[in-house]
């Protein structure tokens, strides 16, 4: 699909499509961009050069590549377009911003991409923030000043300003709004005011960052540290959503473009569907499961399962995407559950994936009883029709040793399952996946 957004044609393809685009060429800084995308296991979107033109190759990572002269759109068609994915990710991670944003929806329905749309919703959250006023809070600062305020440093004072007493070196606490809940915000504020296209949010953005950074400097601002430093309490706690949208998009965004600055004609925001489809079946399950005897776990590693055999000693982690657990006297049993965002809808799955499958089923079901050991794989499928399918590994003498099931969820029917608060077909299916696969796995057949 083709259409035009300000002065460059635009391309949509959704996952793990190809498109052909003809009559273009990659300049330089688009060579640059192309072998970023193409760094990573898989890469997060193959771009080839043609004779005529330009191939490009989707993988499972969506939002939008803005090259030169053009722009690739990478739609969740899955997910059920950029409103269903922004549901997906609110589910997922906690947030709340879409049932509270009007325009948001009516952006999307003009035809705006996810970059904006999710610009757009951190660009209102900001506003809330604003409207209750920027957190302040004490930060320790080093100065020379011409009156003792705080600490007066005396082996600085001796090094810096040996015989002078005009300025004294001082430690003391400022009590100010440059602080990491803002410092945040601004620097995703500054790199979506130079990448959005839709006009009022851009001017929207950049109205809140002129704001932020009279309060605040987010230039050299160290992100990892922030992520693993930064709690929240009381006090900041409404900061919660909208830092959720600014790691969304410094993320997506990558390290590397995150230190650009300026103007930027070419850049890539792209969301990983595999990550996100993980956390998604995880809070489902959790949240299908709420107030049974069953614990949901979210990538829990274990190394007492895959052991050196001479030493005895741990060899390598096993870590399932989900483990449901459910403990009765003395027992307990698991299920393992795999979650792949893959087109298993239209073709086997991958031998790679029932290898890890029936791993999961034979390290976490029951042995040794009436049931075969079982490990659940879910994926997204693209109709309501989808049949799960059911595989079974036998031995060489045909005993059968560990049974796996691949069920395809709807996304968007589980959203609006959700969001009406009612277990349709799509929630219901996952239910009975799971309950059987953790207490009523099929006895072998004699």
């Amino acid at each position: 699909m083709k259409h035009t957004s300000g002065d460059r044609p635009v391309f949509e393809i959704a996952e793990w499509e190809t498109l052909k685009i003809d009559g273009e060429v990659l300049t330089p800084s688009d060579q640059r961009l192309k072998e970023e995308l193409r760094s990573g296991e898989e890469g997060r979107l193959l771009v080839d050069e043609l004779r005529a033109g330009v191939r490009v190759t989707a993988r499972s990572w969506v939002g939008i590549v803005r090259f030169e002269r053009f722009e690739v759109r990478v739609v969740p068609k899955l997910a059920g377009n950029n409103i269903g994915l922004v549901e997906m990710i609110e589910f997922a991670t906690g947030l709340d911003s879409l049932r509270r944003s009007s325009s948001a929806r009516s952006l999307h329905a003009e035809g705006t991409g996810l970059f904006d749309l999710i610009a757009l919703l951190l660009a209102e959250g900001t506003e809330l923030i604003l409207r209750g006023g920027l957190l302040a809070d004490y930060v320790e600062r080093e100065d020379e000043l011409p009156v003792l305020r705080g600490r007066l440093l005396g082996d600085q004072q001796v090094l810096r300003r040996f015989g002078q007493v005009d300025r004294l070196v001082c430690r003391f606490d400022e009590h100010e709004q440059n602080i990491a809940e803002n410092q945040l915000l601004a620097a995703a504020l500054s790199r979506c005011a130079t990448r959005v296209t839709y006009d009022s949010v851009r001017r929207r953005v950049r109205r809140l960052l002129a704001i932020l950074q009279e309060a605040c400097r987010p230039d050299d601002l160290d992100l990892e540290g922030i992520r693993n430093r930064m709690t929240y309490h009381r006090l900041n706690e409404h900061y919660r959503n909208p830092h959720a949208l600014a790691w969304l998009i410094l993320d997506g965004l990558g390290t590397r473009d995150v230190l650009v600055t300026g103007e930027t004609n070419c850049f890539a925001f792209l969301i990983d569907m595999n990550r996100l489809f993980e956390m998604f079946v995880f809070r489902l399950v959790d949240t299908l499961l709420a107030g049974s005897a069953m614990r949901v776990h979210y990538q829990r590693a274990d190394r007492s399962i895959i052991l050196n055999a001479s030493t005895g000693q741990p060899y390598a982690r096993v870590v399932p995407d989900i483990l449901v657990e459910r403990s009765a006297a003395d027992t307990t049993a698991r299920l393992a559950i795999d979650a792949k965002y893959k087109l298993y809808d239209e073709r086997k799955l991958s031998s790679s994936d029932v290898y890890q499958s029936f791993l999961y089923a034979y390290a976490y079901g029951a042995a040794g009883g009436p049931a075969l050991p079982a490990a659940l794989l879910v994926y997204p499928s693209s109709s309501r029709s989808s049949r799960a399918v059911r595989l079974r590994v036998r031995s060489a003498q045909a005993l059968a040793a560990a049974e796996i099931l691949a069920l395809g969820l709807s996304i968007p029917d589980v959203l609006a399952e959700l969001t009406g608060q009612i277990h349709g077909s799509a929630t219901k299916a996952l239910i009975e996946a799971v309950q059987q696969g953790i207490g009523a796995a099929r006895h072998v057949a004699a």
